[in-house]
């Protein structure tokens, strides 16, 4: 017997008073929607709007990356390029993650990079790298057959002690996964600090390693090779929705006047199944242009994560479909979600 499920719920903003009204979804697929609550238990960015009460002194960089991770149960990394042993003296009582992070970079010349289930602190002329990188391999992946997305999609820990050598990671990785990774004396030798990373595809593990030395996967039928980090990037991706490097971060929603219905979710299911299930909650019929999806390689069953507070109506949408590349209107009562014509190619020209 399916379960039911917490739901999706709808809300009004003004002066402490509350209105709730749920639908409750059932399905056989894992569909989790939490309805306020702590997000400390979120991984990545997810985890930045939460609360933070605690203060430091003189820590080292590194070690308060490690403390702000255990508080919040979000993934803060620090880059290898920035100084460790940056001392960090903070004080918080009940600011985000976010804020802290800003204040943190700042000081320390950083950026705060957010990406799928991580937050990296980076030099400030990497800003937006990494994002760009991780956008290129979900467009990727997204094109490969199955067996090998799955394999890349694995979720395990990982953890190493100190002294450990990136490039002898990375191979036992593979060995793992029973892939073959090319290009591994692109990787320099080195030596890490003990890290512990929570449970993460293994596409995600491989170039949260790779980033600290510009390079990244590059995924085939037949496996990966390592290529620079900016290879077969569209530039656009590291300034589309990406903060300004050095500059403050607006709030992350505004202020929403009194009676306006926003929506919390939370949700990991196939896009089929999450489209579906979420119109119905909001009262609409669906439309999944399968045939506009197949044209790019995305697949009906493609999985989709949200983890989201307090967003119109609009940015619940957007929040399901962007990270697929995807669009959707409503017309008539009914949720249309397609998939836009690719962009074309970006070309440069050679150099005189």
């Amino acid at each position: 017997m399916p379960p039911s499920l917490p739901t999706l719920r709808k809300h009004r903003t003004g002066r402490g008073r509350s209105v709730a009204r749920s639908a409750v979804l059932v399905t056989t697929l894992l569909l989790l929607f939490a309805v306020g609550g702590s997000s400390h238990s979120a991984p990545g960015p997810a985890g930045l709007d939460a609360p933070v009460r605690a203060t430091w002194t003189s820590v080292p960089l590194r070690d308060w990356a490690r403390r702000v991770s255990e508080i919040t149960g979000a993934t803060v990394i620090v880059d290898r390029r920035l100084d460790p042993d940056v001392s960090v003296t903070l004080a918080s009582d009940g600011d985000t993650l976010r804020a802290l992070l800003d204040r943190v970079a700042a000081s320390a010349g950083a950026a705060v990079e957010p990406l799928a289930s991580t937050t990296r602190l980076i030099p400030r002329e990497l800003a937006g790298r990494a994002a760009a990188a991780e956008a290129a391999r979900d467009r990727s992946l997204r094109q490969l057959p199955a067996e090998i997305r799955r394999i890349a999609e694995r979720q395990a820990a990982w953890h190493w002690p100190a002294a450990a050598r990136p490039r002898d990671l990375v191979a036992a990785a593979a060995d793992d996964a029973g892939i073959t990774i090319a290009g591994l004396d692109r990787v320099p030798h080195d030596h890490l600090p003990a890290t512990s990373l929570p449970p993460l595809q293994l596409a995600e593990r491989l170039d949260l390693m790779l980033a600290n030395f510009d390079l990244r996967i590059d995924w085939s039928p037949a496996g990966g090779t390592i290529v620079p980090i900016d290879a077969g990037v569209d530039p656009r991706d590291r300034t589309a929705v990406r903060q300004v490097p050095g500059r403050p971060r607006p709030p992350r929603q505004k202020q929403k006047p009194a009676g306006i219905e926003v929506y919390s979710l939370r949700l990991e299911a196939p896009l089929n199944q999450a489209v579906s299930a979420v119109a119905k909650s909001l009262g609409l019929e669906v439309s999944l242009d399968e045939a506009s999806l197949a044209a790019r390689g995305i697949a009906p069953g493609e999985i989709v994560r949200v983890d989201a507070r307090d967003l119109s109506r609009d940015d619940l949408l957007d929040a399901i479909v962007a990270p697929l590349d995807l669009a959707w209107t409503v017309e008539n009562g009914t949720l249309r979600v397609f998939a836009a014509p690719a962009r074309p190619a970006v070309h440069s020209a050679d150099p005189p």
